[in-house]
């Protein structure tokens, strides 16, 4: 049974402020762009722990796929992966707190 997967906010505007910005010089590629990232996000819902832990914060995970993160939590109680953040790998870490 896969688990199911949330794409939270701050994600989803992630998501969109990064095909908005490649689509200023290339909407075609940034189509693609955004529908990869959705895709490898959507993914975990059969592979939920392929992605890294991510060392800063426990329960988090990333998938990487150059140049960009996937930053993710899963809940195997619920059977629920929770997309956190989108973030191109050239920024500053995004700020995943206590809270997440």
């Amino acid at each position: 049974m896969d688990f199911r997967v949330e794409i939270t906010g701050p994600a989803i505007a992630d998501l969109a402020e990064i095909v908005s910005y490649i689509a200023r010089d290339n909407p075609v590629g940034a189509k693609a762009l955004g529908e990869n990232l959705l895709d490898a996000a959507l993914s975990l819902a059969k592979t939920p722990f392929k992605g890294s832990p991510y060392p800063r914060l426990a329960r988090v995970r990333k998938l990487t796929l150059p140049p960009f993160k996937i930053f993710y939590r899963v809940n195997d109680r619920t059977r629920d992966v929770e997309i956190l953040r989108f973030w191109h790998s050239a920024r500053r870490e995004p700020k995943l707190g206590p809270e997440v």
